[in-house]
C-alpha cells in the first residue's frame, strides 16, 4: 500500500502493518478490560455500602452457595473451633505485612462450620515464628459480614494443608482447606464485625484496589495504543526519491 502526500509517501510493509494492528488491538482490549473492572468494583462497593446500612440478621447458611448473601450483615450463634486456626498470608495493613486470623465457627452446635475472619495481626520479623493467637473474647456469637471467597485470577503459591496447627495459606481456597479438616465447611467466610470486642484489626474493604486504579491502568493501555498508532504512521512516512515511480 502506497499513499502519496505531495513529496512524501506513506508506504508501510506487510509485517509492520500486521504487528501494529496486533499491538494496537491488544492494548485497546486491555484498556477496555480495565474499564470493565472499574465498573465491577464500583458495583461491588455500592452493594457493600448499601448492605452496611442494614441491621444484623440471623440467616440460615447452608452448603448451597447463595450469591444473594454476599455482604449481608449476619448474626450467628454457635461455638469456635479454637485449636484449628488458619493464618491467611500476604495481608498488609498500613504498610506492615501480616496475617488474617481465620477460625472455624460451628453454627448452633451443628456439624457444619463457617470460617470467621477475625482480623489482621502483624507477622513479625521471623516468618518461621507464628504470631500468638488469642481466643475470641466472645466465643458463642458472631456478628459479621458474609463474603464469598474466589480463587479466580493470579494467585501466589498453593494451598497445602498439613497436620499441625495453626496452618498458613497464601489465599482462601475452601475446597483445599476442606481436605485438611474433619468437618464440613460452608462456602462462605464471615468478616467479623469491627464493633465486636476482639483483639485484631478489622477494616474491611470489598475490593483490594479502588476503581480509580483500574481507570489509571486503562488510561495507560490506551496511551500505549496511541503510541503504537503514532509510531506506525511516523515510521512509514518517507520522502519520495526524485524519479521514483509506483509499479
Amino acid at each position: 500500500m502506497r499513499i502519496r502526500f505531495h513529496n512524501r509517501e506513506f508506504a508501510p510493509g506487510f509485517f509492520m502493518t500486521l504487528s501494529a494492528a496486533f499491538f494496537f488491538g491488544l492494548f485497546l482490549t486491555l484498556g477496555n478490560w480495565q474499564l470493565q473492572r472499574a465498573d465491577l468494583k464500583r458495583d461491588i462497593e455500592s452493594r457493600f455500602v448499601e448492605q452496611l446500612q442494614q441491621p444484623y440478621q440471623y440467616l440460615i447458611l447452608n452448603s448451597e452457595l447463595n450469591e444473594s448473601f454476599a455482604y449481608r450483615k449476619i448474626k450467628l450463634k454457635g461455638v469456635y473451633q479454637k485449636d484449628q486456626v488458619i493464618l491467611l498470608d500476604n495481608q498488609v495493613n498500613e504498610g506492615v505485612a501480616g496475617y488474617h486470623i481465620l477460625t472455624p465457627f460451628f453454627i448452633n452446635g451443628g456439624q457444619k462450620a463457617v470460617l470467621v475472619n477475625r482480623g489482621w495481626v502483624a507477622a513479625g520479623a521471623d516468618r518461621k515464628q507464628f504470631p500468638s493467637i488469642k481466643d475470641p473474647r466472645v466465643s458463642e456469637q458472631v456478628l459479621g459480614i458474609v463474603t464469598i471467597p474466589t480463587t479466580e485470577g493470579y494467585r501466589l503459591g498453593q494451598v497445602e494443608m498439613g497436620q499441625s496447627w495453626p496452618q498458613r495459606v497464601p489465599y482462601i481456597d475452601l475446597q483445599k482447606i476442606q481436605q485438611g479438616v474433619s468437618f464440613e465447611l460452608l462456602p462462605y467466610v464471615i468478616w467479623q464485625a469491627a464493633e465486636m470486642d476482639d483483639y485484631y484489626v478489622r477494616n474491611w474493604k470489598p475490593v483490594w484496589s479502588p476503581p480509580e486504579k483500574s481507570e489509571a491502568y486503562a488510561l495507560q493501555w490506551f496511551s500505549f495504543a496511541f503510541i503504537v498508532l503514532i509510531l506506525y504512521v511516523v515510521l512509514n512516512f518517507r520522502k519520495r526519491v526524485v524519479g521514483e515511480t509506483n509499479e
